[in-house]
């Protein structure tokens, strides 16, 4: 994907979204900033374990 003259691989494609995602659910669903930053790093790992988990189950469709 070319966003800007950047070329983003799925991988970074995902972490990108991750971020910016888990940023707007912990802006949204927290009152200080602590609990924030805690929520979106939550958020941001539990995406990233999810979406690996997916990729590696999908994987075997792929050969």
């Amino acid at each position: 994907m070319l966003v800007a003259g950047i070329h983003l691989s799925h991988f970074g494609a995902m972490l990108t979204f991750a971020l910016l995602v888990s940023v707007a659910f912990a802006c949204s669903g927290r009152r200080t900033l602590a609990m924030r930053i805690k929520y979106a790093l939550l958020c941001f790992l539990l995406f990233l374990a999810i979406a690996v988990g997916i990729a590696w189950l999908m994987y075997p469709l792929s050969r």
